[in-house]
């Protein structure tokens, strides 16, 4: 039971859908780290779903349009946010003290629209070469992305202005997590082929250099960071997806 509620909460707070049944228990918080891939796959199966409604009713420019911006729609923005925000601390080549007060200032800065600027222009140009029969993987890279953003809120420093500050995870989080991405990786072989699988390792490696580069620059993790990280992740999945 608290591993639903725990799923529950992940999809309220991580997610734009309209969930009817909203809990919060404290004491389920920390398993919310442990449900967090099987609210990407939620995420990654509307995207698929819907993205390939829209190959199949619209023309090729909106349908691409829909492909690039589902994964924002989804999420309510949060991750694009964090995206933002980070973008904004880790290019100003500030020392650590004024990164930190520009990764918590609620204003957008040039560097967070020139690096959202080019996210989506390079979003929509793989959404636009994406193959049709290609869009089915679209499910397994938002479970793929918020297994790496399980495993390093768990197991990276925390920022301490962070609301994952205290927050590790339940027993066994981490081999559960890796376990979950393990399995994503199976499925993509087995159902997808060659190019998932290549996509889905460009997106494990585009998350662990970005959250590296964000780590040693601002000292630890936040939900801004990881969010940075993930849309990343999903973006270099996505390229990788329609270039191999």
């Amino acid at each position: 039971m608290n591993l639903l509620v725990a799923f529950c909460m992940g999809l309220g707070m991580f997610t734009a859908l309209p969930i009817p049944w909203r809990p919060w228990d404290e004491s389920a918080r920390g398993l919310m780290l442990t449900t967090l891939p099987l609210v990407g796959a939620v995420v990654g199966l509307l995207w698929a779903g819907i993205s390939l409604l829209g190959r199949a009713l619209l023309p090729g420019p909106l349908a691409a349009a829909v492909v690039a911006a589902l994964p924002f729609l989804l999420t309510g923005f949060i991750h694009l946010d964090g995206f933002m925000d980070t973008s904004d601390a880790l290019l100003s080549w500030r020392p650590l003290e004024e990164r930190m007060r520009i990764l918590k200032d609620p204003h957008t800065g040039s560097f967070a629209v020139v690096s959202v600027a080019l996210l989506m222009l390079f979003q929509y140009a793989a959404a636009r070469s994406l193959p049709a029969d290609r869009l089915r993987a679209l499910a397994l890279i938002p479970a793929v992305s918020r297994c790496g953003s399980a495993w390093c809120v768990a197991a990276l420093p925390p920022l301490g202005h962070s609301e994952y500050n205290g927050l590790n995870g339940a027993p066994g989080h981490r081999r559960a997590v890796a376990c979950m991405a393990a399995f994503c990786l199976l499925a993509a072989g087995l159902w997808q082929g060659r190019a998932t699988v290549i996509a889905l390792v460009t997106e494990l490696a585009a998350y662990a250099l970005s959250m590296l580069w964000a780590v040693r620059t601002l000292k630890g993790v936040s939900g801004d960071v990881a969010g940075f990280s993930l849309t990343v992740a999903e973006a270099a999945a996505l390229i990788a997806l329609a270039a191999v």
